[in-house]
């Protein structure tokens, strides 16, 4: 036995240098597909059905609960390397009259305090029974709404959580597909950290699965000693069904457990991990831990807890059984991480035990990109807001946004828009004439954080730039976007997440984590102080006429000026008008002031300014019914009343007035916050604010309606006309 392995480590140390690299290569590319698949404890069909297929060539075995075998080898020893493929989420346990889907948690007790939380304003997934995936938003408290950071009210049990698919029926739902016992996920994306670390919601529940395809790809059968049984097990979380039913079934001579280890405390770098179960022999797992230092592999951990059955009790293991995992940063979170060096160590350490080597099998195909759009071109409000929302512009970091809007403008306003020293993008066009002078302004930015700080350990110290509810956010990935490109981070949890609820901390300090462990590493990534950092964007559309994205606010404003420049002919026009698509409107209407301000020095301020911007809506059964009552799907709304500014109700109704002889669907009412045209009150400007109910606000799954964006658009060309 000891001449095999020091030929084999002969063999793995000749190879090192490419096996190595393209390895981890494989194994991340392996890991980033399973990640991104939904598989909900007794849900699991997505993920069976994907080894089903890339395993076709093994003869893989799928049965009742779910579970896929592999058998490769013959005769004795009878090996059985088991991994579960299941995550904890829910499933659709109501449908409420007006299209919101009501859930019950799998596993039903949850998995630690923070686990609704985490889900809070998140984008999900719901899995039909005919195998579609349909988008939806968990529902969360608006920011504008909740001034009082320290609300009580969160969606961190299943009572405060509904979905929004968009639907405004159970009918509406129904006709999506989606009915009671359908499993949700979070939308799901695996980012790449730094030091070969991924990050995905719950990539902690699939390297197991990573490691054991890219061994069972790579491995010569004919090579093995004795019978291997490779099985990716099903409702781990629903009392280890799946793990039971293989172990029994199964007369094995020894078991390896492949999964996360509850009790370790180590962090991604730290190779492979090996443990005994608690109260078991731990002959086993010093066996692969002799095998492991040779070679720099793994290290050893406390002895794990038995699995157990929820009826049936202790798992009846052989007595050679041991686990094997690696570390996992954040577990039980939409933002675990985990080193694909780790799990290529883990599968080399599984390899070099079972006496074989590792080949380079090709790695499989991943997702299709998705469909193209259908819109017919910028004076579409569907196609403008796809491509509008999807731009990154944290406050003070506004010009791909301009860029973006530049290039929608018609050809006529591209030529004569500019920017002024703030960075506002600014259209004058009409003429002078004795008719009101009239300015129409959106802002550009959006929430996010700046680089404060880099810290000697490579984790970035962030400043907020506006206001947002923090539990929408914590826990989940962020991108750094520096001068080399986008470097993707995830940001970090409070130490006792597992073990206490969130409790709001004034001024609390939010740091992103890159996977770094220097300074150095960071700064030669390209990041610095002041870079800007954001949530990933992506804009869905939900049912019917419903969307939803991060930044709607104020990107819808942006779409509505842009397409309203496509319905006005500036050569008819008899007044003055100027369009304003403003900078740093989240910290401050900062833009907007500097624009008023300029305006009243050459004593030319406008009579009225528009400014089109959200109206924080009230349509959702999380918000109190007493105000901010516009909804989603019934018109533009005149935002009469916020924080910053009252509307002389004659105005309100003028503005109706036009709607209504347009037959543009309008409503009118209250809501929170503030508007840039406020900074144009003190120069004895009339300020009437438009705007368009949205769900959600400064949250990773706002929800609009692209009806209202539309009645949006065409107000602002009507009101250019006829005011």
């Amino acid at each position: 036995m000891k001449r095999m392995l020091l030929a084999l480590l002969l063999c793995w140390l000749l190879a090192a240098p490419l096996l190595a690299v393209d390895e981890v290569n494989h194994v991340a590319r392996v890991l980033r597909e399973l990640a991104e698949l939904p598989g909900v404890s007794g849900y699991e069909e997505e993920v069976s059905q994907w080894l089903m297929a890339r395993l076709k060539e093994h003869d893989p075995h799928l049965d009742s609960l779910g579970n896929v075998t592999v058998t490769l080898g013959s005769g004795a020893p009878h090996r059985l390397l088991i991994t579960p493929i299941d995550e904890p989420g829910y499933v659709v346990s109501a449908i409420t009259p007006d299209g919101y889907l009501r859930v019950q948690r799998l596993p039903q007790a949850g998995v630690n305090p923070w686990f609704d939380l985490l889900h809070s304003t998140q984008p999900v997934q719901i899995l039909t029974r005919k195998g579609e995936l349909v988008p939806g938003v968990v529902a969360g408290l608006s920011t504008h709404l909740h001034r009082d950071l320290g609300v009580g009210d969160r969606t961190d049990n299943p009572d405060r959580l509904y979905i929004d698919v968009g639907a405004r029926s159970v009918e509406e739902v129904r006709a999506l597909g989606v009915d009671l016992l359908d499993p949700i996920t979070l939308e799901k994306r695996a980012h790449s950290l730094a030091q070969n670390q991924l990050t995905a919601p719950f990539i902690g529940e699939r390297f197991g699965a990573a490691a054991l395809v890219r061994l069972i790809e790579g491995m010569d059968a004919t090579k093995l000693t004795g019978t291997l049984t490779v099985a990716f097990v099903a409702r781990r979380y629903l009392g280890h069904q799946g793990l039971e039913h293989i172990v029994r079934e199964n007369d094995a001579d020894e078991v390896i457990l492949i999964q996360r280890l509850e009790k370790s405390e180590a962090g991604p770098g730290a190779k492979a991990l090996v443990a005994s179960l608690d109260g078991g022999a731990p002959a086993l797992a010093a066996d692969l831990l002799a095998v492991a230092r040779q070679y720099g592999l793994a290290r050893a951990e406390l002895a794990e807890a038995w699995p157990r059955g929820r009826y049936t009790g202790a798992v009846p293991f052989p007595e050679r059984t041991a686990v094997v995992g690696v570390a996992v940063k954040f577990p039980q979170t939409p933002a675990e991480i985990v080193s694909t060096e780790d799990v290529t160590r883990l599968e080399e350490l599984l390899a070099l035990y079972l006496g074989i080597t590792i080949g380079q099998a090709p790695a499989g195909v991943g997702p299709g990109s998705a469909g193209g759009m259908t819109d017919v071109g910028p004076g579409n409000v569907d196609f403008t807001l796809r491509k509008l929302s999807p731009v990154y512009g944290v406050s003070g970091h506004e010009e791909p946004v301009v860029e973006e809007i530049r290039s929608l403008l018609p050809a006529w306003a591209q030529e004569w828009a500019f920017t002024d020293a703030e960075g506002n993008l600014i259209l004058p066009f009409g003429k002078q004439s004795d008719k009101p002078t009239l300015v129409f302004v959106a802002h550009m930015d959006e929430i996010g954080w700046v680089v404060k700080e880099i810290r000697d350990d490579g984790r970035l110290v962030l400043a907020r730039r506006g206001g947002f509810l923090e539990e929408h956010f914590l826990g989940h990935a962020v991108l750094i976007h520096t001068g080399k490109g986008v470097v993707p981070a995830v940001l970090e949890l409070p130490e006792k997440y597992q073990t206490e609820k969130y409790q709001f901390v004034r001024d609390r300090e939010h740091i992103a984590y890159t996977g770094a462990r220097t300074r150095d590493w960071v700064e030669q990534q390209g990041v610095r102080v002041g870079d800007s950092v954001t949530v990933p964007k992506k804009f869905r559309k939900l049912a019917g006429s419903r969307v939803s994205a991060r930044s709607f606010d104020d990107r819808v404003g942006c779409t509505a000026l842009v397409s309203a420049l496509y319905r006005i002919d500036p050569a008819k026009l008899d007044r003055e008008v100027v369009f304003v698509w403003s900078v740093r409107e989240e910290v401050g209407l900062e833009g907007a002031r500097h624009f008023a301000d300029r305006a009243a020095e050459e004593d030319a301020p406008p009579d009225f300014v528009f400014a089109v911007d959200t109206f924080v809506s009230g349509d959702s059964p999380l918000e109190s019914p007493r105000f901010a009552q516009a909804r989603l799907g019934e018109g533009f709304v005149v935002r009469a009343v916020d924080n910053s500014n009252v509307t002389p109700r004659r105005y309100v109704d003028r503005v109706v007035e036009i709607a209504r002889n347009n037959r543009i669907p309008v409503q009118y009412g209250v809501t929170a916050g503030g508007n840039d045209g406020a900074v144009f009150v003190p120069h004895d400007v009339v300020d009437i604010p438009l705007g368009w109910p949205l769900r959600y606000s400064h949250s990773p799954g706002e929800v609009a309606d692209l009806k209202d964006v539309e009645a949006l658009a065409r107000i602002v060309a009507a009101l250019v006309k006829e005011w």
